[in-house]
């Protein structure tokens, strides 16, 4: 006979999580682990603002924005609270919606900032997500990277001292080991195409080279700015607090695809969740949800309701549009699915590993 699979009573996780225990309670491990995020103090985060600004540079920092929330909330911060000079930047990802790049245009001339768009010629893109996609499961990596290497050489190019990233404490991992993010791996990836020479892969890098160990000796030296989560710093506001405030200040619009938009910037966003909904058994909406429920952002019967209504429709509703941008058959996806978890995750870098291990033993914040 078959056992039914538990699922916690106090968040929505289910045993089929890897890492997730239910006791007999019924009260999964990462609610009894829970600890409410205790900020950073603001008076640490002035002094870093202060640092910068006596520095005298064009701009005290650079705000990568995507049109969602916690960028655009950061942006209001650094601008409206901090009175910070800033330059702004969005990296592209050519999976960007209509209301996002509105968004964006809205909160920029709302802040009276100067801006830049960074966009990769749209076949290599797309070339890349393919091929992350066909042979490692997913295609956020690619994403990030994109957005990481252009972030560093738009605040190389400008001298900015500081970057304020949007990356918010209330936000869970997304349960899966896979280092999706790691060069060495991704490098390895991308090198299964034979279509993608190593040029193009030093043109999409920009900087083919670095690792953590380099990266933090070039943000130390000044050639990088210093990248700042602002977010961990400050009391947390809930998401539809934030929601509340950009709509007033920003002129921010939301996304009426779901009640929980933390994410709907991007059009790949509902895909890439389907396809680890297929290689894992669940996306990352239910860790999400499940955190905004210990974080008292909304009731578990609020997050069990938004999680049905994503399961109604068994295709995310840009499903044709991702297939047709990737030139995807139902037999590549039927094959992704089966992408076994942690597929290249012995191709990694030392440096990382390495600067990883030391920076955990001797910083207390990581952030």
């Amino acid at each position: 006979m078959a056992t039914s699979i538990k699922t916690c009573s106090q968040c929505i996780l289910n045993e089929k999580i890897s890492g997730v225990i239910i006791g007999d309670d019924g009260i999964c491990n990462y609610c009894k682990d829970y600890k409410p995020f205790i900020p950073y103090k603001e008076s640490e985060l002035l002094k870093i603002f202060q640092k910068a600004r006596n520095k005298k540079r064009i701009y005290d920092a650079l705000v990568p924005v995507s049109g969602g929330k916690d960028s655009t909330y950061v942006l209001y911060l650094a601008v409206k609270k901090y009175k910070l000079t800033v330059l702004t930047y969005t990296f592209d990802n050519g999976f960007m919606n209509d209301l996002a790049k509105e968004n964006i245009e809205r909160a920029v001339k709302k802040c009276g900032v100067d801006h830049v768009w960074v966009k990769h010629d749209l076949k290599l893109i797309h070339e890349l997500y393919r091929t992350a996609l066909v042979h490692s499961g997913e295609i956020c990596g690619i994403c990030g990277t994109g957005i990481e290497r252009s972030m560093l050489k738009i605040s190389e190019a400008w001298n900015t001292p500081l970057i304020l990233m949007g990356h918010s404490p209330t936000e869970a991992n997304s349960f899966t080991s896979e280092n999706i993010y790691d060069q060495t791996r991704l490098k390895a990836i991308i090198q299964k195409n034979r279509n993608i020479n190593n040029e193009m892969i030093n043109r999409f890098l920009i900087y083919p080279k670095l690792n953590f160990i380099t990266s933090y000796l070039y943000t130390r030296t000044g050639r990088f700015g210093k990248k700042v989560n602002m977010l961990y710093y400050l009391n947390n506001l809930s998401d539809k607090e934030i929601g509340n405030i950009i709509k007033k200040e920003m002129d921010w619009i939301e996304s009426d695809q779901s009640e929980y938009t933390r994410h709907f910037d991007c059009l790949a966003e509902p895909f890439s969740n389907f396809i680890r909904d297929k290689r894992f058994g669940y996306s990352r909406r239910l860790p999400q949800l499940s955190n905004m429920i210990r974080n008292k952002e909304i009731s578990r019967e609020e997050a069990l309701k938004i999680y049905e209504d994503d399961k109604k429709n068994p295709l995310p509703h840009n499903y044709e549009f991702a297939m047709s941008s990737l030139n995807l058959q139902e037999t590549d996806i039927k094959e992704i699915e089966k992408i076994p978890v942690n597929v290249f995750n012995e191709k990694k870098s030392l440096a990382n590993v390495i600067f990883a291990k030391t920076r955990r033993l001797i910083k207390k914040n990581v952030h």
